[in-house]
């Protein structure tokens, strides 16, 4: 009996430091899957610069307006990724039936990451959740020259960000790559950069409501080619629930999504989302 059991203790020992060499030094972390709704990773095969760019979950294609770049993965974070002008570059997102974006949100996150290259004093929008030209449901990862700001911003049940409190007051800084993360479950908004939380303020609106909400992805959603960025924006994410502070924190270090080949609410293959950071 006891040389059986040293027996299963030495095997056991053996094949857990076989597992153990078989992972890769640089295992893929996944990021969070509860509550992702939207996915755009604007890796090649998912991107027809000239036309269209495809949310790898719901299939949601993001029209393109202007003439962005498909940049190449040396100068992104996770394969490809978007690079706008500052002039008129800008994805519009049409929605699906039923609604993935027009709809209500009791709670939000929206996350990328991106890479500035130069200020224009005024607003940009480098991810924005609205009703324009309402403007009475926003949800907006931007930053504002013009005053020295950054932030969520968030407009609901007539009640909003109040920018010269709930912000970062200092511009955003350029030339690097940014992980913004932005959660609003209704009553708090938190603000991460870099896996770091650098705002929390009550704001208490309620739910974000569903009518006339679209999309923009690098200027507000109508298009006004005012509040348009000058940058790099990759492995954006939008979850129906607020992230926690340790989801923020994973989600800076994930390379994709860490699923399985048959994940039935996946409408690409396994090659598509397991895109490697270069």
């Amino acid at each position: 009996m006891f040389q059986k059991s040293i027996w299963i203790q030495t095997t056991t020992a053996l094949l857990f430091i076989l597992f153990a060499s078989l992972q890769p030094a640089d295992a893929l972390v996944g990021a969070v899957e509860n509550g992702l709704v939207a996915y755009w990773s604007f890796d090649k095969d998912t991107v027809q610069i000239k036309k269209q760019a495809t949310d790898l979950l719901s299939g949601l294609e993001a029209t393109v307006f202007g003439d962005p770049e498909l940049a190449p993965a040396a100068d992104c974070q996770v394969g490809e990724c978007i690079l706008f002008d500052g002039s008129v570059d800008r994805f519009l997102v049409e929605d699906s039936e039923p609604p993935t974006i027009n709809r209500d949100w009791n709670e939000i996150t929206l996350e990328c990451w991106v890479y500035i290259t130069a200020l224009d004093d005024s607003w940009n929008r480098i991810i924005s959740l609205d009703d324009m030209p309402t403007n009475s449901a926003v949800a907006s990862l931007y930053y504002d020259d013009d005053d020295n700001q950054h932030g969520f911003f968030i407009r609901a049940g007539g009640k909003s960000t109040q920018a010269a409190q709930d912000n970062v007051l200092e511009d955003i800084p350029l030339e690097q790559w940014l992980h913004l993360a932005g959660t609003y479950d209704g009553e708090t908004v938190h603000y991460y950069v870099n896996g770091q939380q650098k705002k929390k303020y009550a704001m208490k609106g309620g739910k974000l409501p569903k009518g006339g909400l679209l999309l923009g992805i690098g200027d507000r959603s109508d298009g006004c080619d005012c509040d348009t960025i000058q940058g790099y924006i990759d492995e954006f994410r939008i979850y129906e629930r607020a992230l926690s502070a340790a989801e923020v924190k994973n989600n800076m270090d994930a390379e994709g999504l860490d699923v399985s080949p048959s994940a039935d609410q996946l409408s690409v293959t396994w090659g598509h989302i397991k895109a490697r950071r270069r």
